[in-house]
């Protein structure tokens, strides 16, 4: 999947790693929240220590921010864009990534109103990895 940024998100994307010098991997916007992946390793320097950079990056920008460690595997970058949700198994399989979601509380956070939790994930996981996210 071919990505574009426009000068907005360039400038988020520059802000970061001036603020917090950690390594921004891909940023997008939905609604008002940017979803923000920095490589892997970064993402301590990313909110800083008792989360004080990311507070200076979301005063900045006046919007809510969302840190995401990228990962190797689409199934340990799920778990860290869901993150602080905690599910019983995260599995991949041919071109899926199924979360077992436990009970119906996590599974309607996992997918939100109307899908739209699920489909801001796999609008996410596309940018790095060929595989759907469905939650069981």
């Amino acid at each position: 999947m071919k990505v574009v940024y426009d000068q907005e998100i360039l400038g988020i994307m520059n802000l970061i790693n001036k603020l917090s010098q950690a390594r921004v991997r891909d940023c997008f916007k939905d609604e008002d929240t940017y979803y923000c992946t920095v490589e892997k390793g970064d993402i301590g320097r990313a909110i800083g220590k008792g989360g004080i950079t990311i507070s200076r990056i979301k005063q900045a920008v006046n919007k809510k921010v969302k840190m995401i460690e990228h990962e190797d595997t689409a199934g340990d970058y799920v778990r860290n864009f869901i993150y602080p949700v905690k599910v019983e198994e995260i599995r991949e399989e041919e071109k899926m990534v199924i979360i077992s979601g436990g009970d119906k509380k996590t599974k309607s956070i996992l997918i939100g109103r109307d899908g739209r939790n699920l489909k801001l994930l796999n609008k996410a996981v596309k940018r790095f990895f060929d595989v759907e996210v469905k939650v069981v």
